[in-house]
């Protein structure tokens, strides 16, 4: 899974078309993802939502006052950790500083 990361307090104020507006074209790396055959899903995440812990939810949390706040995410096929972060290195928002990648494995929930 790739995660997205990006400055959550600077998107808050933001119109989806402002969010949106600066980023580089997308589709076409995804475009090339599925033709790999790699590509499975993804998805940007809203701004707003909740913060649940033992001690109740909060709609105004750390998550959205965060510098680098997840905002999204790619679910790929990849061979191995390796393979995936080649693909995350790829990404039009890494190459131009715009957003974070985390590169994650999924593990075996025992």
């Amino acid at each position: 899974m790739l995660l997205v990361r990006e400055d959550l307090s600077a998107m808050r104020g933001l119109t989806p078309e402002q969010r949106f507006g600066g980023s580089p074209d997308m589709n076409s790396w995804v475009n090339e993802l599925i033709a790999s055959g790699k590509y499975i899903m993804g998805q940007p995440f809203g701004i707003e939502g909740y913060y649940v812990s033992k001690n109740g939810a909060e709609s105004d949390g750390d998550f959205l006052r965060s510098k680098q706040g997840l905002s999204g995410f790619d679910l790929i096929f990849a061979e191995d950790l390796q393979e995936a972060l080649e693909v995350a290195k790829s990404c039009p928002m890494v190459k131009i500083g715009m957003a974070i990648r985390e590169v994650r494995p999924f593990q075996e929930f025992l």
